[in-house]
């Protein structure tokens, strides 16, 4: 597919800045707001647009916007170029306007943002297959999907999916405290091996090794999304030092907290 992105990057906009009228005659953009609010105008049409708004731009339109909140506006934005029958054709089924409601959208582009600023061995081609992924995704959103029909095993697979959430939600309740395993088992309402052996199937992950990708995610967040230092995001995680979260980070992300937070929190623009 003839897709090919000309930039990538994060921005941060101050209280009452934006961006004035203007078009793109050659690029595509995609906007994704994760922090702030702001008033947006593409042609005719105005959106007061908030965290996890999705914009697709289409090259040729009138656009621009506004901050409206005064602690600023903070954007992952791509621009692109597309053309050939098949790439268009994806592109007419994405809206204007979408919801990044699980933050799959923010995940791939600080993944394609962080390509770009370290451009690694092909990082344009590995950036490119994400931008795909990133317009297949939108285009699937924009679509109303029936659901697909139940079988035995899909309904043996949404319960074992049910165990996980409830397993995923008392450790982010119980986020900053210590607990044993079997006090998870039991206030998750699961006999223990039944527990551990579900887990298992269902990540490959033994229990604790789930616990801790849980606590892992959550740290990747609160750096992305807050500006909370890496001592209080710690503490907030109950660890009881900053060496001790930060080998934990590392051992998961092959990277320290302190440079995955320069990283993702920097102003970055990648002109490919």
């Amino acid at each position: 597919m003839n897709l090919k992105l000309t930039f990538s990057g994060r921005f941060n906009y101050r209280f009452g800045g934006g961006v004035s009228f203007h078009h793109h005659p050659d690029d595509y953009q995609i906007q994704l707001i994760y922090e702030g609010q702001a008033t947006i105008k593409i042609n005719n049409e105005i959106y007061h647009a908030g965290p996890n708004s999705l914009f697709l731009i289409k090259r040729g339109c009138s656009h621009e916007f506004s901050v409206d909140s005064e602690s600023g506006l903070k954007t992952l934005e791509l621009k692109f170029e597309a053309d050939g029958e098949e790439a268009l054709r994806l592109i007419s089924f994405i809206s204007t306007y979408l919801e990044d409601k699980n933050g799959q959208f923010f995940g791939l582009f600080t993944n394609i943002v962080i390509e770009g600023y370290q451009k690694l061995f092909s990082y344009k081609e590995l950036s490119n297959a994400m931008l795909l992924t990133v317009l297949s995704l939108m285009a699937r959103n924009s679509q109303s999907l029936l659901p697909y029909p139940q079988n035995e095993s899909s309904t043996r697979r949404t319960t074992y999916s049910k165990l996980l959430q409830d397993v995923t939600e008392f450790i982010c309740k119980n986020i900053n405290r210590k607990y044993s395993m079997p006090e998870l088992a039991k206030e998750c309402g699961y006999n223990q091996d039944f527990l551990y052996r579900m887990i298992k199937k269902e990540t490959g992950l033994t229990a604790i090794q789930f616990v801790n990708k849980v606590k892992y995610d959550q740290a990747r967040k609160m750096i992305q999304h807050t500006e909370l230092s890496l001592s209080e995001i710690a503490w907030n995680l109950g660890f009881g030092s900053l060496q001790y979260f930060s080998r934990f980070f590392h051992e998961h992300a092959g990277i320290s907290p302190s440079d995955y937070m320069e990283k993702v929190r920097n102003t970055v623009r990648t002109d490919y």
